[in-house]
């Protein structure tokens, strides 16, 4: 990738997701101020979590083309229009609309989450995609960090709306920085790619197998047993997220100081590992990073609920961190591995964040018709085992996704025959030819 796409896309991405920032401590706290109840602002993040599944259908679209780049420069157009629009809209039905939006967990932000990665697996070199994924996904806690610290700041002074007139430039430089993003020719996604097929006589047809591979995927048991691993990550952790500041500031007597530590404990975290964690998927491949990944996630909420006070509970926040790290980049890598590589960037991002809103949407709803009943401590304890269980499916239902040169170790396990004559872009990253 050249300087010019770096500064682009991670511009992008790290002005587009800096608004989460705001919208996970101030959000809520800001449509208080509204007027809107609890029970109003509860649909409303439902509602923005249902429009995020529409990254599936851009995600096909965008692999159709090609072409990464026009959605995502819509995505951050609009999510600037938004932020914009948020203040000065009216009650009721607008204000809902530019929520969904605007959230965290909206269209838009969906869409330029799994479009960044989308992209960033098409500008990889080869048998850099985890690499790469974790290049952008370190920008993605800096944003988020440094909008939390000044929000606080700003929120302190001047009330929670004062964030959104600065937040409003922020998110419309997302907008310019994807400008600069190069997209030199159409990605090839097609089933009818030139290289996927090769012709050995007259009315003879070779297919490459990873091509075969990637237009039968539905039918791939292991690719049907990570996504239930994913949602069932996603449904642990994320009620873990909602009540840890309940938690903190209700039954251990926490700080409001010491809740925001604890959140930017884990984005620190979080920053540390995804360089490195991509960069060794790439060399020892994603399945022993990712059983670490789903383990954490289980170790950290079992720790939540046997902690003695809030300084263990900051201090537990970096396994938080760690795990989130970790899944932001070897989940997308593996699913991208499975589906034939770029080709399929776009439907392999969309499928993590499918996965992803299903599981924060389930997990949380659940756990509202529990907690009441088993308190903070019960509950992390309930979410430890789903998450311990979620960890054992991947340990035992999840194979390798990146193959190696040897042609001993495919994706499933099984060895296949390579071709020498392919080209290196029908290979998934990884693989080389002559195996």
């Amino acid at each position: 990738m050249d300087w010019r796409n770096r500064i682009g896309l991670y511009g992008a991405y790290f002005f587009g997701m800096a608004g989460i920032g705001f919208t996970l401590p101030y959000l809520p706290l800001y449509l208080k101020e509204r007027g809107l109840s609890d029970r109003e602002i509860g649909i409303i993040s439902t509602l923005a979590a249902l429009s995020a599944l529409a990254q599936f259908v851009v995600g096909l679209w965008s692999d159709r083309i090609g072409r990464h780049r026009p959605f995502l420069l819509v995505s951050l157009g609009v999510l600037a229009v938004s932020t914009w629009a948020l203040p000065r809209a009216p009650g009721g039905v607008w204000l809902g609309i530019a929520v969904v939006l605007f959230a965290e967990n909206g269209i838009c932000r969906a869409i330029a989450e799994s479009q960044s990665g989308a992209e960033a697996v098409a500008l990889a070199g080869p048998g850099q995609v985890g690499r790469s994924l974790g290049a952008l996904r370190f920008w993605k806690p800096i944003g988020i960090v440094s909008i939390l610290l000044l929000g606080g700041w700003m929120a302190g002074k001047w009330g929670v709306g004062s964030i959104l007139a600065p937040l409003a430039v922020v998110q419309s430089l997302a907008f310019v920085s994807a400008l600069f993003i190069r997209e030199s020719k159409p990605h090839a996604a097609h089933a009818d790619d030139p290289m996927a097929d090769e012709v050995d006589g007259p009315g003879a047809v070779r297919t490459d197998p990873a091509a075969k591979a990637g237009r039968d995927y539905w039918r791939d048991p292991a690719l049907w047993a990570f996504i239930a691993a994913m949602v069932l990550f996603h449904a642990a952790n994320a009620p873990g997220g909602v009540y840890l500041g309940l938690f903190l500031s209700g039954d251990l007597h926490a700080s409001a100081q010491q809740v925001a530590i604890a959140f930017v404990v884990s984005m620190a975290a979080w920053m540390l590992v995804v360089r490195p964690a991509g960069t060794l998927a790439d060399r020892w491949g994603r399945r022993p990073l990712l059983i670490v990944a789903w383990a954490v996630m289980a170790a950290r909420l079992g720790i939540a609920a046997v902690a003695r006070n809030a300084g263990e509970v900051v201090a537990n926040q970096a396994l938080d961190g760690l795990a989130n790290g970790l899944f932001a980049v070897l989940a997308a890598a593996w699913v991208t591995d499975r589906l034939g590589g770029a080709r399929r960037a776009g439907e392999a991002q969309a499928i993590v964040g499918t996965s992803l809103v299903f599981g924060s949407a389930l997990g949380p709803y659940l756990s509202a018709l529990w907690v009441e009943t088993l308190g903070y401590r019960g509950l992390f304890g309930v979410l430890a085992g789903v998450g311990a269980a979620a960890t054992l499916l991947v340990l035992f239902a999840v194979p390798e996704s990146l193959a190696r040169g040897s042609g001993k170790d495919e994706p499933d396990g099984r060895a296949a025959a390579r071709l020498p004559e392919l080209a290196a872009a029908t290979l998934a990253p990884g693989e080389s030819p002559g195996a």
